[in-house]
């Protein structure tokens, strides 16, 4: 998602500033944050404020018309740059299917048959998707697409928390999820309760260990001090968890901002979770055995990639399938997730009394 190419869309007066541009360059909150920067002194914001995008979504609120007003037009610009995205894939037109030579006719043939995408991650849960998301469906339908669907996700920060929950065995009565971004590394206890998703509570975010200092050329010593990190990590917060929830499934599901293949990252992914690849030919067993070595026999590890994570979101209930669904999950934050509904697969249904909260207290 993040590598699509806007170069043009035929028939649509397409803005400069979209022309040529990759999604990612539009989309991420890299790309947001510069956008915001630029105005920063109009919005009433400091520039380098590490919280800068949760300070703007404020400003879509704002009272002041002079905060208010350009604060939309980011967000507006943000919802067109939605829809070109989307229409880019749904067209297929060959100017943008050129600039992508790594993409056969099946990938674009694929996204032509999408007809509802649910939209999630963290750049979209507040204002700036209420503004964004009802513009970029307007202009889809507008240009070509009646009857597409873009709907904001409920829950839609935790859609990984909330897809790795779900592929719980049905006799679980509480687990341990993590979701490994590169921004933030999530995690909660997932509650069930009749084999149903009852309840998660989220646990505090922790920065992730993604930052410039990683590079592709790592030496594996310092991998390997990652992968040990990430076990530890885990293993600690289970120990600590298992205190206060005797009945504790020793399953732990997990998933990384990286991109999987039979249970190993695709050769061309080197990024912070991409390089475990160097450790072994299988990062799902190597991290499976790792967590055994920490915590006894039983412990066992269910490893995703976060878009699919958050594509089991719209999972059918246990055990069932869903041929020919058309149905595609994007996610907003750090970069521009995706994942798709399994056809077939053991999901653990959401409760309908399904709640997703803060930890409690005391």
């Amino acid at each position: 998602m993040n590598q699509v190419w806007i170069m043009d869309l035929p028939g649509i007066d397409l803005p400069d500033w979209v022309k040529g541009q990759r999604s990612f360059n539009l989309l991420s909150s890299f790309a947001l944050r510069q956008r915001v920067q630029g105005t920063a002194a109009t919005l009433n914001l400091a520039p380098d404020d590490p919280n800068l995008l949760e300070k703007f979504d404020s400003c879509l609120t704002a009272v002041s018309p002079q905060v208010r007003t350009p604060a939309q037009k980011i967000a507006e610009d943000y919802g067109r740059s939605l829809a070109y995205h989307l229409l880019t894939l749904k067209r297929g037109d060959a100017v943008n299917q050129q600039a992508r030579p790594d993409w056969q006719p099946v990938h674009w043939q694929f996204w032509q048959q999408i007809e509802t995408v649910w939209l999630g991650g963290g750049l979209l849960c507040g204002n700036l998707g209420q503004t964004a998301v009802p513009l970029a469906r307007q202009l889809i339908q507008q240009n070509g697409f009646p009857s597409f669907r873009l709907e904001l996700a409920p829950n839609g920060r935790h859609l990984p928390l909330i897809g790795l929950a779900r592929t719980a065995p049905p006799d679980t009565h509480a687990m341990l999820i993590f979701d490994f971004g590169q921004t933030a590394v999530k995690r909660g206890i997932a509650h069930y309760q009749n084999k149903s998703l009852a309840e998660l509570y989220q646990l505090p975010n922790l920065p992730a260990p993604c930052d410039n200092s990683f590079q592709p050329n790592q030496n594996l010593a310092e991998v390997a001090q990652l992968a040990r990190w990430l076990l530890d990590f885990v293993a600690e917060t289970w120990r600590e968890t298992a205190v206060a929830h005797p009945n504790l499934s020793p399953t732990v599901a997990l998933s990384l901002a990286c991109y999987l293949l039979d249970g190993q990252p695709r050769p061309e992914d080197v990024g912070c979770y991409g390089r475990m690849q160097q450790l072994t030919p299988n990062l799902h067993q190597f991290l499976s055995d790792g967590l055994r070595q920490r915590l006894g026999p039983a412990a066992a590890i269910h490893l995703w990639h976060d878009g699919a994570a958050a594509g089991l979101f719209v999972a059918e209930g246990f055990n069932t399938r869903r041929p020919g669904q058309a149905t595609a999950v994007l996610t907003f934050g750090t970069a521009i997730g995706v994942g798709f509904p399994p056809e077939v697969g053991q999901f653990l249904p959401n409760s309908p009394a399904f709640t997703c909260q803060p930890i409690r207290r005391g």
